[in-house]
């Protein structure tokens, strides 16, 4: 990448990589104050790394690529195509092929050509027992298995296939997490569905979006445009691919979608943008515009008058002045009566604190108000006068070491108006990787230190 880059101009520094990889690096220089906007291709964790950061990202999400074989299909070419995509880089492009779902009345002539062009389907047990390697004990894809050749997977679970297997096929019972082959698989290994007609091929499909690939890729074969049409407006997908590989149809080779390997998912799969992320996405573009539909503004209805004479203006404000003749002046003394008497009956008013813990704020006097509150104050004879009314009245707000012993809890979620309230509260907010926060709200939260990181 760098020896093409140079040769198109670009400096020889332009392009680099983290050659020891680690969870701080990365945040690390997510969070740099250089890094202008983050492209984040990967899985959840670091998509949602990259979205709480601070900075502008673009993240994408997870494939898990259903195709819908129709019956009117050309069924050689649908399945060669499905072959050539999930068996392209041993399935680690992310738009893949990863279940097939073929409508009954052509489904036996569907496993024939599979059989035909180097697919192999396992028995019930074989697939039981590739199924239990395609996941780890906590039930996610195992690494060991990712961009693997078929008869590699195969000898790993201890399961025979002839020489020159192309690709693993299985016949699934559902979808979800007992059903292993339903998974995004991200090697040559398909599940197998039969179902009876679009409607029933849409909703298989769906579920199959639903457990993992929402908002990123389907897939179908057929010669009617009308059942194109209907199977694209179901899919809650970006990509709607027809009659082409999904891997190469997807990221532009085979279709005329913007060349990328950077597939948005939109709001179905948690993403900034829908589209094939491209150089375009990462440009801040000008737009210079010129007035193309003119405003109207409104004329004025009301008629000019003629300028005020200047005389005319001092004699209204000499007529407007307060009659000061009957107003005597009012003695120092006799303000400061009015001031006690004032704060007396407002002190008098103020209701009594609550019982501790019955709300967020407690009113507690210090030392400090107790002598700004008590003091008397010393007359020139030596002779002490009353108590002032004017106390001093401490407001401690609980703050993040009053917990009432329990355990501080995380937060998925901060938005600017979140750390304002906090801050209003004298209160932490407690975070931890996981947490998504908007850029005004970190920008605001690590100004006040209001952010406790678990």
């Amino acid at each position: 990448m760098r020896e093409v880059a140079v040769r198109e101009g670009l400096p020889s520094d332009a392009i680099q990589c983290l050659a020891n990889p680690t969870i701080e690096g990365t945040e690390t220089l997510m969070k740099h104050k250089r890094t202008a906007v983050i492209l984040a291709t990967g899985g959840t964790g670091l998509v949602r790394a990259a979205y709480s950061s601070g900075k502008p990202a673009f993240g994408v999400g997870p494939g898990n690529v259903p195709v819908f074989i129709e019956r009117t299909a050309n069924i050689e070419k649908a399945v060669g195509d499905v072959l050539t995509g999930t068996c392209f880089d041993n399935g680690t492009i992310c738009a893949s092929e990863q279940s097939v779902v073929a409508d009954a009345p052509i489904a036996s002539q569907v496993r024939e050509q599979f059989k035909l062009q180097g697919g192999h389907f396992l028995n019930q047990a074989e697939a039981a027992a590739v199924g239990k390697i395609l996941l780890t004990e906590q039930r996610t894809l195992n690494p060991k298995i990712v961009g693997k050749p078929a008869e590699f997977i195969a000898n790993l679970a201890g399961v025979a296939v002839p020489t020159g297997t192309r690709c693993l096929l299985a016949d699934c019972g559902g979808v979800g997490r007992d059903f292993p082959w339903s998974i995004e698989k991200l090697s040559p290994t398909l599940a197998f569905f039969v179902v009876d007609g679009i409607d029933a091929g849409a909703q298989k499909c769906l579920e199959i979006l639903q457990f993992g690939g929402m908002g990123h890729t389907a897939g179908m074969h057929t010669q009617s445009r009308e059942a194109a049409i209907s199977y694209g407006a179901k899919m809650p997908a970006s990509r709607i691919i027809i009659n082409s590989p999904t891997t190469h149809g997807a990221i532009g080779f085979s279709t005329d979608l913007a060349p990328s390997m950077t597939l948005g998912c939109g709001s179905w799969g948690g993403n900034v943008t829908s589209d094939n992320v491209s150089p375009v996405h990462l440009m801040d573009i000008k737009r210079v515009a010129f007035e193309t539909r003119p405003v109207q503004s409104p004329k004025s209805k009301v008629q000019s008058q003629p300028a005020a004479r200047l005389s005319d203006y001092n004699l209204q404000i000499e007529n407007q002045r307060p009659d000061t003749k009957d107003q005597r002046t009012i003695r120092r003394e006799e303000i400061a009566a009015l001031v006690d008497k004032f704060l007396s009956q407002k002190i008098a008013e103020t209701p009594m604190s609550e019982t501790p813990g019955s709300s967020g704020v407690s009113i507690q006097n210090s030392e400090t108000s107790v002598a700004a509150g008590n003091s008397i104050q010393q007359t020139t004879n030596g002779n002490s006068r009353a108590e002032s009314p004017v106390k001093t009245i401490i407001h401690e707000l609980r703050g993040e070491n009053q917990t009432n012993g329990l355990k501080a809890k995380t937060v998925d979620f901060v938005s600017e108006e979140d750390v304002r309230r906090a801050v209003e509260a004298g209160a932490k907010i407690f975070i931890d990787a996981k947490t998504i926060i908007t850029p005004s709200a970190r920008d605001l939260g690590d100004e006040r230190e209001i952010f406790a990181k678990i």
